[in-house]
């Protein structure tokens, strides 16, 4: 009997540890509220989020619809939160997605995708990250430099000026608020070269690397 209790005995000191330590599963965040739609060239779909990095995988659900339909998503895009806006979505989606386009707008919920499933989609994002918006170039340095609201340190990007077909690659320096005045600052070198003068509409792309 005393040799059963002093197993038992290891066997709770063993184990209760184990059980004890194992990691918590992070749940995937689930939100609802309105998405705006917002005029694209791109192919692919996208969403404009306010915390969401760059690469991020979302399923978003269309609850205007019905029965509700629903499309795998990427983040592409920044914008300033607003209580009445969750989201913004290119155009793209609006026919998978059953949206009126008239309307503009539709109720979603957006579902985060499990980070284990995202890390190939992610890396292919990356490789094809491409966004249109307000340059300025104001940041000191003689070097082809940019700051952006969530690239990382060390990304290389080209950006094009659209009307003139001039480009330049600059590598992401620093970070800078979220705006919907301006997705980049380039250091006055680069904006030189791209002929950006105060806020002019550029097109960021990555390189590969």
């Amino acid at each position: 009997m005393r040799k059963l209790v002093l197993i038992t005995g290891l066997l709770s000191v063993i184990l209760v540890p184990c059980f004890a330590q194992q990691p918590q599963v992070k749940i995937p965040k689930v939100e609802e509220g309105n998405a705006f739609l917002y005029d694209t060239d791109e192919t692919g779909y996208y969403i404009s989020h306010p915390t969401y990095p760059f690469g991020t995988q979302v399923v978003v659900t269309n609850l205007d619809t019905n029965p509700p339909r629903q499309l795998q998503m990427q983040v592409g895009g920044r914008i300033e939160q607003n209580p009445d806006w969750l989201a913004a979505i290119s155009s793209t989606a609006v026919s998978p997605l059953g949206i009126d386009a008239v309307k503009g707008y539709a109720r979603v919920r957006i579902a985060e995708v499990p980070k284990l499933t995202q890390r190939k989609a992610m890396r292919a994002t990356v490789r094809k990250f491409s966004q249109m918006g307000l340059a300025i170039g104001r940041r000191d340095g003689t070097d082809m430099t940019a700051a952006h609201p969530s690239l990382s340190v060390g990304t290389k990007i080209r950006v094009t000026n659209p009307r003139t077909g001039q480009s330049v690659i600059a590598t992401v320096t620093a970070r800078i608020r979220a705006s919907q005045t301006r997705i980049l600052e380039l250091s006055r070198a680069a904006a030189q070269l791209v002929g950006v003068n105060r806020s002019t509409e550029v097109r960021i792309e990555s390189v590969d690397q």
